[in-house]
């Protein structure tokens, strides 16, 4: 079973095409969305559409999605105006479908979860120690899939120790280890910030028990483009280039 993982669309239509075009030559067996459909891009209703539209596909709910069916207090206030402009572009059954998802699912001896699987809704990042180590304590699961933080990241646990992997390059295949306990983050698919504009995702081969690192090029040219012309923030539409 060849699992793609990706996470962070953020409403990029051109990224998200580009990933589904690369993932459809690639024997892609099921997709796991980590979440994070919509938010900070200029096509939120398009990308929900799309992404649903792929084969044996399964949904994670992302801090985006939520402030759009929920509040979005607790961000900043770019991102907040951006969620106020997406609610208006989806349409009720979009909506619908965000409020439905789920904060993590189970497969087989692995958990998918956004952001970390202790504390789902407070959307902390696992980047730290502390939450690594959290992250490991409060689950079970042999391997642990996230987003949210955008930047790549493979994590092995030996012992008491862990080696950490960080902005692997495109194609890295990393072993999904038999002794020791892993978290892998996918990175994001419309926002990268690892210094590298491609978008990003990575592939699980179940029966190979290995790990792939991918990135794809697409046009952020235009998706910075329509950002300023539907009069999101600045910031949202530079960044792209940069991959920060």
């Amino acid at each position: 079973m060849r699992l793609a993982v990706f996470s962070d669309i953020h409403g990029n239509l051109e990224a998200l095409e580009a990933f589904c075009a690369d993932a459809e030559t690639r024997r892609i067996d099921r997709y796991m969305c980590l979440g994070d459909i919509v938010g900070y891009g200029a096509d939120p209703e398009a990308c929900v559409v799309r992404v649903r539209s792929l084969p044996n596909v399964e949904f994670i709910l992302g801090n985006h999605d939520h402030a759009v069916v929920g509040a979005a207090s607790s961000m900043r206030r770019d991102a907040r105006r951006v969620i106020e402009w997406t609610k208006r572009q989806l349409s009720a059954e979009s909506l619908y479908f965000l409020q439905s998802l789920d904060v993590f699912r189970n497969w087989g001896d692995a958990l998918f979860c956004h952001a970390n699987p202790y504390r789902p809704l407070e959307w902390y990042y696992v980047a730290d120690k502390s939450h690594i180590s959290r992250s490991f304590a409060r689950s079970r699961a042999k391997i642990l899939f996230v987003g949210h933080t955008h930047v790549a990241m493979a994590i092995t646990r030996r012992n008491f120790f862990c080696v950490y992997l960080r902005h692997p390059p495109d194609g890295t295949i990393v072993p999904a280890a038999e002794l020791n306990r892993q978290i892998f983050n996918c990175g994001s698919i419309g926002q990268p910030r690892d210094g590298d504009p491609r978008a990003s995702y990575l592939i699980y081969d179940s029966i190979k028990k290995s790990v792939e690192f991918v990135r794809v090029v697409y046009d952020h040219a235009a998706a910075s483009r329509k950002i300023r012309e539907a009069g999101l923030p600045e910031v949202f539409a530079d960044r792209l280039a940069a991959g920060v």
